[in-house]
């Protein structure tokens, strides 16, 4: 209704935004109505602090090495074409609209996204499953599958990459016992590099 009001003029860029944040308060208000902490859903202090960044670098270090060896092989595998990043373009060379993004996508997909795909669906998924270690690990891919496919507007490209990325997400979260601050750092991180090499013109 923006856009077609002459209010919204980047096309698709911001879309994913608003559906992310009512969906945080959805969940936050279903939390609070079961009665159920922040804790719980991986929100919780670590025992040491340098235990995030030690493992926000390695969330970055594994979805890169995913993203170098798993992706190629699936795009080649189902003849993916890269991810359509289009929706970005007005982002290349354009200090200002890469600040704003940037901002935006370290919060919704940084924060939001984990505390939605790996800290509330992983534990639900899991209990569909039977839970325990094997309900936990097909909770954390199915949620990587889930992750790629609302990811469905960068194409079939788009859709693998983001499903690796999820799904190696989710996996890490088992890995830290279910604390989602090194995960959300990660996370953070490689969206600031994503837009990043858009705005350098590197990915278009």
């Amino acid at each position: 209704a923006l856009r077609n009001a002459g209010r919204f003029p980047y096309p698709g860029l911001f879309d994913g935004g608003p559906t992310l944040i009512a969906s945080f308060f959805v969940v936050a208000a279903v939390m609070r109505w079961r009665g159920q902490s922040w804790s719980a859903m991986g929100l919780r202090r670590p025992q040491r602090w340098w235990f995030i960044p030690l493992w926000g670098l390695l969330v970055i270090v594994v979805n890169v090495v995913a993203q170098l060896t798993v992706v190629p092989l699936l795009a080649g595998a189902l003849h993916a074409p890269q991810p359509d990043l289009s929706r970005y373009d007005a982002v290349v060379g354009n200090l200002r609209m890469f600040a704003i993004t940037a901002a935006g996508a370290m919060i919704t997909g940084g924060f939001i996204e984990e505390f939605i795909y790996r800290g509330m669906m992983v534990d639900r998924i899991a209990r569909l499953f039977g839970g325990g270690k094997r309900g936990l690990i097909a909770g954390a891919l199915l949620c990587g599958l889930a992750f790629g496919l609302v990811h469905f507007k960068w194409g079939l490209g788009g859709i693998l990459v983001t499903a690796v990325m999820g799904s190696v997400l989710g996996l890490l979260y088992l890995g830290t016992r279910r604390n989602l601050w090194p995960l959300i750092a990660g996370h953070a991180a490689l969206d600031f590099i994503l837009l990043l090499q858009v705005y350098l013109g590197v990915l278009n």
